[in-house]
């Protein structure tokens, strides 16, 4: 009896522990990355051509959507990553990026994306497409990941109403270089956001 007993609290201890394991980010291969797009990323604002802006800024994406593919890599922060804008929800179920690739002083494209916490790890990433220039009323419109009235985020609040959760985003567009205007919009998840497959 004592041995099955025994049995039992180390199949116990090794479970939690696998299953503890399950929930952390494979560091190595994500700080690869990190280091990666730490390099890159000032290359987008300082490279004097804006073809190797643009280069640099297709070749981070790129880089970002592979280190995110990583399991659990949503609790990677990526701190080192300064030319960017990160910001988690303050319910930490989802977090957003955020950057802008000038072609000149009064063209500016924003990129940015959405990455979900899943239960399993899986990736559930919303790319945000720019579509600031084609969307007439943007100061009374409702949209889609696919057509984003572009903003640099810098800050999330979180509110709730009859039980459903909307986020409000802060954030910035430079649009020229006489002007930069603020933003702030609200987000709204059609079902729960925090699923595994």
């Amino acid at each position: 009896m004592k041995m099955r007993y025994i049995l039992f609290i180390l199949c116990s201890i090794l479970f939690a522990t696998t299953r503890g394991q399950q929930v952390k980010p494979d560091l190595k291969f994500l700080t690869v990355k990190e280091d990666s797009l730490a390099l890159i990323g000032p290359d987008i604002i300082n490279s004097t051509e804006p073809e190797k802006r643009f280069k640099s800024d297709s070749l981070f994406t790129r880089v970002l959507v592979r280190a995110l593919r990583s399991p659990h890599s949503f609790y990677f922060p990526f701190d080192s990553l300064k030319t960017i804008s990160r910001l988690y929800a303050p319910d930490s179920s989802f977090r957003i990026f955020t950057w802008q690739v000038s072609r000149d002083e009064d063209l500016h494209r924003r990129h940015g994306a959405i990455q979900v916490r899943t239960t399993d790890g899986s990736l559930k990433l919303f790319p945000l497409i720019e579509r600031t220039d084609l969307i007439r009323d943007q100061k009374d419109t409702i949209t889609s990941n696919e057509w984003w009235i572009a903003a640099i985020y810098y800050r999330i609040l979180m509110n709730t109403h009859n039980g459903k959760k909307y986020y409000t985003l802060l954030g910035y567009d430079e649009h020229s270089i006489r002007s930069t205007i603020k933003r702030i919009e609200v987000l709204h998840f059609g079902t729960d956001i925090v699923t595994g497959k």
